[in-house]
């Protein structure tokens, strides 16, 4: 009897430790890259950027666009950067209006933070805070009104 109910509590123990270690991994997952193919995300778009466009996110965003994205998406954002010939496709240029994944800072932001599938752009949640991308975000609307200027 003594061993049938050890036997029973191991087997519990067991079972609420792969639960947890499974619900743990799950949980660890980065989110979901979305299609390569060009689209919006609605419900992205409403999302609106808690940080003002001001000299310090400006700095910022430059900063952390040099250290991550400047070797694809180059230092102007034409998607001539020194890794970008070997890319397939290869990175768009973010200097101008076209977004292929929608252009609102919302749409942006869920791309630097999911990836896109299909394609080279890996996410940056694990690698940014939602403050520093949301500053890239900024760089870019700057990268992109300099040429217009």
């Amino acid at each position: 009897m003594r061993s049938t109910f050890r036997l029973a509590f191991v087997a519990c123990m067991l079972a609420v430790a792969t639960w947890s270690f499974t619900a743990i991994a799950a949980a660890q997952q980065p989110a979901a890259q979305h299609d390569a193919a060009a689209h919006t995300h609605p419900e992205a778009a409403k999302l609106k950027n808690p940080v003002a466009a001001n000299a310090a996110s400006l700095d910022a965003g430059k900063k952390l666009y040099t250290a991550n994205c400047e070797s694809c998406h180059g230092t102007t954002g034409k998607g001539d950067g020194k890794m970008a010939a070997n890319m397939n496709p290869k990175p768009p240029d973010l200097s101008d209006k076209e977004w292929k994944h929608g252009g609102s800072d919302g749409e942006i932001y869920t791309l630097i933070h999911d990836g896109s599938k299909g394609t080279p752009m890996r996410g940056f949640a694990s690698k940014m805070t939602t403050n520093e991308i949301w500053s890239v975000v900024n760089y870019l609307r700057a990268l992109g009104s300099s040429k217009t200027q």
